[in-house]
């Protein structure tokens, strides 16, 4: 009789453990835009904007010496970010003013991009590239920045980017 119901108290006391496990995981992630692994996501000042398609180039710069990636996603047929950066795993600080081969000028497009103030280049963030493979063509990271077109601002957060063709040039 005692054993039964030490067993019995063990069994309660598994079952709300697990219980209180599985409710500390949904409750703890509250992420209501999970990340999307087989296409660029981030959100524009807050809302959740998925590319169509994302596209790169990988090429040598002999001006700065070294190879560098340029990245263009797509929405609805729409450019709508360009960002650069370096052939290489690594993090990159952000910025169009003073841009060097170990920076990223990371750009978010708004509109047709006949306008200069369709443009918001980086003024702050960061690009980190968590894999370079040119072999494979596919390159995955995460981005977060502010853009600035000198009249206004845009803040790209939660970035998530997934490249899976790359063109190489010469």
């Amino acid at each position: 009789m005692k054993t039964t119901s030490i067993l019995a108290k063990a069994v309660i006391l598994s079952l709300v453990f697990l219980n209180l496990s599985c409710s500390k995981d949904s409750s703890d992630s509250n992420n209501s835009n999970p990340v999307n692994t087989s296409a660029t996501t981030f959100k524009l000042d807050g809302v959740l904007i998925t590319a169509d398609e994302t596209e790169a180039t990988v090429y040598n710069n002999t001006v700065a010496g070294g190879q560098y990636i340029d990245v263009y996603a797509y929405k609805a047929g729409v450019q709508v970010l360009e960002l650069h950066m370096p052939a290489t795993v690594g993090n990159y600080p952000a910025q169009h003013a003073g841009f060097t081969m170990a920076d990223s000028w990371l750009t978010y497009q708004d509109g047709s991009g006949a306008n200069l103030l369709d443009y918001y280049h980086s003024d702050s963030g960061t690009m980190n590239l968590t894999t370079c493979d040119l072999t494979a063509d596919e390159l995955r990271g995460t981005f977060n920045f502010v853009g600035n077109n000198t009249a206004a601002s845009k803040n790209i957060t939660e970035g998530n980017l997934v490249v899976t063709e790359i063109t190489h040039q010469p």
